[in-house]
Order: structure tokens, then C-alpha cells, then sequence
């Protein structure tokens, strides 16, 4: 498909994607601010877009770029990343800033290890990207910004993530739910199925031009990735699972109040 097409495309889809996907309306917020004076307001206005993450943040990047125009989007991914690769990191962010924070589970790099040198698994895991993710989103908000905190989708049965994709939501939901301006999207629904479970291909939506015969189309090649290409990222062809994942950042991100 071409650059013309994918555009097209994409204007036209985000018509129809304005409303947002999944928030965390049913979530108590308790804000108990230790110094509220210490607190910076974000601006009203947004006027740059930071997206911190792993290679799902690469995969939805160009349609986050086409669904908030007008904002330049400042790239802060990297494939198989995690958050304590990001810890100290210049975000570049201010008060006009939207920091984008969406981690799936990776654990491959130098940080993620045990005293041993193993790569944490399971409630380690969790537990290391609670405290990073909490530094992080402490970090955007010290600089004035506010933060979208980005819900990820169950991966396929064979890879055994369950536990940890559960862990890594529920940290978002919690501190969006116990600081101010910092927002949760619960885009992972996007690309589930009707229980919120994990699925390859779904129905259609009416733009998708890769529908197939049976009204389904690849939201999920390789069982974590959206690209129906396996091993491409950038992917060549249209991404409906990329496309949705974006869309509900997109909302988020052009109207973060209404996922507070």
C-alpha cells in the first residue's frame, strides 16, 4: 500500500475512532498529594507529543503522528526495551508536553536482570517495572506534563503472559488513578475480542482494505506484534491492530481529561 493510501486511509478512519476505548471511569481516584503546592499544572494547550516505549510504541508511531496533527511527535522507543532503559533519560518534556508511557513486558536488556544475572520473570518483573514506571511518570510530571499511561493486550496463549501483562495494567491503572494529570487508556481492548481475550484476526472495521473473505481481518501477527507481516517494523502493509492500538492513544492523547 502506498504512503497516499495509508493517509487516506487514516483520515478517513479517524473519523469514526473519535470516541475513546476503555478507560478507567470504574476506578476510584484517591489523590493525596504530600505538597500540592509542588504540583505543576499542565498547559491547556498541548503542542508536542512525547511516546516512550518498546516496539508496540514504534509499530502505532506513524498513526499517532497522523491522528494528533498539528503536534510533533518526539520518539522515545526502542525495540525490546523496558522501562529502566528510559530511567534518567531526557524526555524533553514541559508543561505543553502529552507523555505517551506504553510498556508490554519486555525483560531482555542489562537492567532487567537479577543479582544473578537472569532475566526477571513473573512478580519480579512486575515489580521492577512498578518502580521504574512510577520514576518515569514521577519525571513527566516534575517537568509539567501531563502523562497518558497506555493499558497493553493479553499476547498469545504460547508465550505465558498473562500473569505480567495483568501486573504491568494494573500498575497503570494505579497511578493514574493516585496522581493528577496522569491518565489511563485501556487501548490492549482494541485488539482483544469481545471478552477481552486474546485474538489474531477480528472483524473489520469499515475501512480496513485488507478484509478478507470470512470479514476478518490480522490484528496480531506473530502473537505479540500488530504488523501481519512477521518480523517487520516498520511494517510495509496496512496494520489494523496497529492502527486501532493508535487510535485509542490517539483519543487519549487529544483529550486526556476524558480518561482521568
Amino acid at each position: 500500500m502506498t504512503k497516499g493510501a495509508v493517509v487516506a486511509v487514516v483520515a478517513a478512519a479517524s473519523l469514526l475512532m473519535a470516541a475513546p476505548i476503555g478507560t478507567s471511569a470504574s476506578t476510584p481516584r484517591l489523590v493525596v498529594p504530600s505538597r500540592p503546592q509542588a504540583i505543576i499544572k499542565p498547559s491547556a494547550t498541548v503542542r508536542r507529543v512525547v511516546l516512550l516505549g518498546d516496539s508496540l510504541a514504534q509499530e502505532v508511531s506513524p498513526f499517532i503522528r497522523y491522528l494528533v496533527p498539528g503536534k510533533p511527535l518526539v520518539p522515545k522507543f526502542w525495540g525490546g526495551t523496558a522501562p529502566c532503559d528510559w530511567v534518567g533519560v531526557d524526555l524533553t518534556a514541559t508543561r505543553s508536553s502529552v507523555v505517551v508511557i506504553t510498556f508490554t513486558g519486555n525483560s531482555l536488556t542489562p537492567c532487567m536482570r537479577d543479582a544473578d544475572g537472569t532475566q526477571l520473570r513473573g512478580d519480579a518483573l512486575i515489580d521492577r517495572y512498578r518502580s521504574d514506571i512510577t520514576t518515569l511518570v514521577a519525571t513527566a510530571r516534575r517537568a509539567g506534563a501531563r502523562v497518558v499511561l497506555v493499558g497493553q493486550p493479553y499476547r498469545a496463549a504460547s508465550f505465558d503472559a498473562d500473569r505480567e501483562v495483568d501486573g504491568i495494567n494494573e500498575i497503570y491503572r494505579s497511578l493514574a488513578a493516585s496522581n493528577l494529570y496522569v491518565s489511563f487508556v485501556d487501548a490492549g481492548a482494541a485488539v482483544e475480542d469481545g471478552n477481552g481475550a486474546f485474538a489474531e484476526r477480528l472483524p473489520c472495521l469499515p475501512f480496513d482494505p485488507d478484509c478478507a473473505e470470512d470479514g476478518t481481518t490480522v490484528v496480531r501477527g506473530d502473537g505479540v506484534h500488530f504488523c501481519p507481516i512477521v518480523g517487520e517494523n516498520p511494517c510495509s502493509v496496512w496494520s489494523s491492530g496497529a492502527f486501532r492500538f493508535g487510535a485509542a492513544i490517539g483519543a487519549a492523547v487529544r483529550n486526556p481529561r476524558r480518561f482521568d
